[in-house]
């Protein structure tokens, strides 16, 4: 048998790299879009995911963000500091978020990031502490910050009510946070929302009549 020309040989050679070749592109270009793909699915989860988040914490009350044992808790601390500061007539102001963000205020104050207690808020407010005046945002069941000042309300009210009471006023026009004040003068407790804000005749009441404000959208019918 004689042997095959070289040119044939050449021939078949370049024919099997050719195929070769066009495997190996055609296998790349899909290995490629499959990577594509997958960069392409990550990031649109990680997009919906994000807009997700920013749509529950916009669009949702932070209120309702926590469960109904976690407001009666966050009420029970609450009602606990509140009457400790009224007993001893120390002023405070305690503002819990809602759906209206308080991040411009929160960013104005000293960041604290701590767990609600009544011995944190009894600390933060005792004359003599750096944090005394100024409010205190709760964010999510949580102490965000201390010492934040709120616009005053250019409401008449009563001359008995102070800068806190005005301020507590003034951040329920703007928003729809809730209030705690205490008077320095008289340790008397008022709840503030809506542009309105009530006296709590009876402390022993005071963590029913917290928690009904952090479970509740209901408005305020009395105004001082």
């Amino acid at each position: 048998m004689s042997a095959l020309p070289l040119n044939i040989i050449l021939t078949v050679i370049s024919a099997d790299i050719g195929t070769v070749i066009a495997e190996i592109a055609v296998l790349f270009g899909i290995t490629i879009s499959l990577l594509m793909t997958i960069l392409i699915l990550i990031v649109m989860n990680t997009f919906i995911r994000g807009k997700k988040v920013w749509w529950t914490t916009r669009n949702k009350s932070h209120m309702k963000l926590l469960a109904t044992s976690e407001k009666r808790m966050l009420a029970s601390f609450l009602a606990e500091a509140v009457i400790r500061l009224a007993e001893e007539k120390i002023g405070a102001l305690i503002t819990i978020e809602r759906n209206v963000s308080l991040n411009e205020y929160t960013d104005l104050g000293v960041k604290i990031d701590g767990e609600v207690t009544s011995q944190l808020l009894q600390s933060i407010f005792i004359k003599g502490s750096p944090l005394h005046d100024g409010a205190v945002i709760i964010r999510l069941g949580r102490i965000e910050c201390a010492s934040t000042y709120f616009p005053l309300t250019n409401k008449k009210i009563s001359s008995q009510f102070g800068s806190r009471h005005r301020a507590a006023i003034g951040i329920s026009e703007q928003t729809d946070a809730v209030s705690v004040i205490v008077s320095e003068t008289n340790g008397s407790v008022s709840i503030a929302r809506s542009g309105k804000f009530l006296q709590v005749e009876n402390l022993n009441n005071l963590v029913r009549a917290l928690y009904d404000e952090l479970a509740s959208t209901k408005e305020m019918v009395q105004q001082v």
